[in-house]
């Protein structure tokens, strides 16, 4: 059976997932062990503070981090609030992440601190504080 008519969106994939695998592992990172209860938690938690920020139904919602656990329940998170999903390259400088910030109207970002020595918040200041982000 197709997925999009088992669960009809990636928000009741994520519940029915949730219902049926409960306390199974769903996401491992390093020692950090979530099941898929928990997994659904957090993104309903995510999909909360979107909505608690202003974001509605078709808003855009970018995120800027490595492939981690705060990567997957802020994405999931942002779609089950009905966001469209941006997604920064983590290779990206500020001004880079900026342009695209700007260019797609990003109403929120959900950002990781640092990866590879980079702080991604500073970076993205400074670009700001440079001028707008365009490239």
């Amino acid at each position: 059976m197709r997925g999009d008519l088992e669960w009809g969106s990636i928000p009741g994939l994520v519940r029915a997932a949730a219902e049926r695998f409960g306390e199974r592992e769903a996401v491992v990172e390093g020692r950090t062990r979530i099941s898929y209860e928990e997994l659904g938690r957090r993104v309903d938690r995510a999909a909360a503070a979107c909505m608690a920020n202003g974001v509605n139904s078709g808003d855009r919602v970018a995120v800027w981090a490595p492939n981690t656990l705060d990567w997957i329940v802020s994405a999931l998170g942002a779609v089950t609030a009905g966001a469209v999903l941006v997604p920064l390259n983590t290779r990206f400088k500020g001004t880079e992440a900026a342009y695209v910030l700007e260019r797609s109207r990003a109403k929120l970002l959900f950002i990781t601190g640092t990866f590879l020595g980079t702080s991604y918040v500073a970076s993205l200041r400074r670009a700001t504080a440079e001028g707008r982000g365009d490239g």
